[in-house]
């Protein structure tokens, strides 16, 4: 009986040992391989985006060195855009510079007493509008457009300058005032 019964403990053994062998097996196969697997996907994963975080990151770098040392550009461009006065035609161009004259004069009480438009000329092959404005004001009057004009960022200028003294109650000055203005649509900084 002794022997059957080691035959019979060793087959026991023997099965639950290929059992427990099989589980591993299995578990082996079912868990921890495609969790090694995807472990590994995860790595080279991470190594590509880091990969590309630093390739980006020096694009970055680059894209804001070329933005930094084109701001002066940019500023410049700016700054041109300001001194315009909007006006694709000659007309228009008079037209948008009797407007801003006209705002600053209505806001000190100057009256103008005439307006035409003259002949067009020419400034390096570009377009100059011309215009003459006609007022009766006294010297303060006159001092006050003349600095407006002066600290104006408009490419504006005064082409000729005519005052007539009257001696009248209000205005002892009548002023002429030929103002030319430079056409700067298509023109580039």
């Amino acid at each position: 009986m002794k022997l059957f019964l080691g035959q019979e403990r060793r087959r026991r053994v023997f099965m639950g040992t290929s059992i427990i062998i099989c589980w591993l097996l299995i578990l082996w196969a079912q868990v921890y391989d495609p969790l090694q697997e995807e472990k590994t996907a995860l790595i080279a994963e991470r190594e590509k985006l880091t990969y590309d975080r630093g390739h980006l990151t020096e694009k970055l770098k680059k894209i804001t060195e070329f933005i930094e040392s084109n701001q002066y550009v940019e500023n410049e461009i700016t700054r041109f855009d300001a001194l315009k006065i909007g006006g694709k035609t000659i007309e228009e161009l008079s037209a948008g510079t009797q407007l801003i004259l006209q705002q600053f004069l209505n806001t000190n009480s100057i009256p103008i007493k005439a307006y035409k438009d003259l002949p067009a000329s020419k400034w390096r092959e570009h377009p100059i509008s011309r215009v003459e404005l006609q007022i009766e004001t006294g010297m303060k009057g006159v001092s006050s457009v003349l600095e407006y004009l002066e600290t104006l960022d408009k490419v504006i200028r005064v082409e000729r300058l005519t005052v007539f003294y009257r001696k009248k109650k209000d205005s002892d000055l009548q002023v002429s005032f030929q103002i030319a203005t430079l056409q700067m649509e298509g023109i580039k900084p």
